[in-house]
């Protein structure tokens, strides 16, 4: 790590043996409850930065790449891009680095694995805060996710390309973005090759996608599992995948949940902004202090 670096880039082994990097900021000797974060379908850690600096002062704090996404190795079976063998991987993480429950912080496909996890660990998951993502997802928002699956966009051989192609996919559920802003999301998207964006993960996802082995078809057991796990879901306004329909039958179901809706974002909401990070820490909060024997 650099003198300006305030994180740790780290390497976890899996069960067969691919190397999975995970960033790690903070104390690992601190006693506050650890958190977990965990990216979308072909998202990197690099969304969780701007959090993930936000709460390092007083607390231990991971975020892991996916096998095939950002700088974790690519599988050579695609099939294995599938959310049981994901799990496996994350519990796998968790089992290794906390010695306590921690919060785990999962934007859409990472949400779902939470759940999962949950189901299969609730003891290990203090709390779980979903962003953008629940038990039913909207088929406009999954086919938009798909037209562009494993697809690097044509022409794109300069970083203006991807800018502008963020622009143009995203603009009317952004509708408030800086040009800074745009630049930033397109570098947290792309990786740079000599100058020239690139896809950060493996084309392959979308042969697993074709392959059906890229979800589930229904997430309410999981769901219901949570029923004495504290939940947070923060929904973007104009989200195609989570619909303002599917909040109101979740809150049914789990009355103690809380949800906020981030204005003037889609899918999915970075977390940097006011409501979202109020939110977040809020809830943080609310689960630490669950924890504290009366």
């Amino acid at each position: 790590m650099s003198s300006d670096q305030y994180y740790i880039e780290r390497s976890l082994k899996t069960a067969d043996g691919l190397a999975l990097s995970f960033r790690d900021y903070g104390s690992r000797f601190s006693q506050a409850t650890p958190v977990l974060c965990l990216p979308g379908l072909t998202r990197n850690v690099r969304d969780f930065d701007d959090l993930a600096q936000s709460l390092m002062a007083n607390r231990r704090v991971l975020s892991l790449d996916a096998r095939g996404r950002g700088r974790s190795d690519y599988d050579p079976d695609f099939t294995s891009y599938n959310l049981v063998r994901e799990v496996g991987d994350t519990l796998t993480l968790i089992s290794q680095e906390f010695d306590r429950p921690c919060i785990i912080i999962g934007t859409s496909r990472g949400g779902l694995a939470g759940m999962i996890l949950n189901g299969v660990r609730p003891d290990l998951i203090a709390g779980l805060a979903l962003n953008d993502i629940g038990p039913d997802m909207e088929p406009e928002g999954l086919g938009r996710i798909f037209n562009y699956l494993g697809i690097t966009p044509d022409p794109f051989n300069t970083w203006d390309d991807a800018v502008l192609y963020m622009k143009q996919n995203n603009a009317s559920e952004f509708p408030d973005l800086t040009d800074a802003d745009w630049v930033a999301w397109a570098k947290r998207t792309f990786r740079d090759e000599n100058g020239v964006p690139m896809l950060d993960y493996d084309p392959k996802l979308r042969d697993a996608t074709l392959n059906g082995s890229f979800t589930v078809a229904d997430f309410w057991p999981q769901f219901r599992g949570l029923a004495e796990t504290p939940t947070l879901l923060l929904r973007g306004e104009n989200s195609d995948l989570l619909s303002a329909e599917t909040v109101i039958k979740m809150r049914r179901t789990k009355p103690d949940m809380t949800a906020v809706t981030v204005r003037n974002r889609g899918h999915v909401p970075f977390l940097d902004e006011p409501e979202a990070m109020s939110a977040l820490l809020a809830f943080i909060t609310e689960v630490e202090g669950r924890a504290k024997p009366s």
